[in-house]
């Protein structure tokens, strides 16, 4: 990122967002560089989690096979594959079958922002997360 453009923004955040954490930036290349890779998870492993390190000032590098979920996988755009119980999962689960993370209200509510969302692509093999 260009040091001017880094600074003019932390200072203008730190102007309209008194007292708030500078945001998470991050950006699809293809080239390894400094940054830490994140390993393949042993088990399901969400990687909103992992992001704490980011916060604390760790540089992370994703690829496919260091996210250990679906949705992940999809919203980073590694993959455009999607479980076909996803808007359950999200929302209220199938009893017995499917637990649920309840972040959607509703599986239609989820089927509503897939519809209103474009799917991503990821353009790069390699995905950094880095704190401003």
């Amino acid at each position: 990122m260009d040091l001017a453009m880094k600074t003019r923004f932390v200072e203008s955040w730190s102007r309209y967002f008194c007292g708030a954490e500078l945001p998470i930036s991050f950006y699809y290349t293809n080239a390894k560089d400094t940054a830490e890779q994140v390993t393949t998870p042993a088990a399901h492993m969400c990687m909103i989690g992992v992001l704490a390190r980011v916060r604390k000032g760790t540089l992370l590098s994703f690829d496919v096979d260091s996210i250990g979920c679906g949705g992940g996988k999809r919203y980073t755009g590694f993959t455009q594959d999607i479980s076909p119980t996803f808007e359950y999962f999200l929302s209220c689960g199938i009893p017995g079958k499917l637990e649920d993370e309840r972040y959607k209200k509703s599986p239609r509510a989820r089927q509503k922002d897939a519809e209103d969302r474009p799917s991503v692509q990821g353009p790069g093999a390699i995905y950094h997360f880095q704190a401003l």
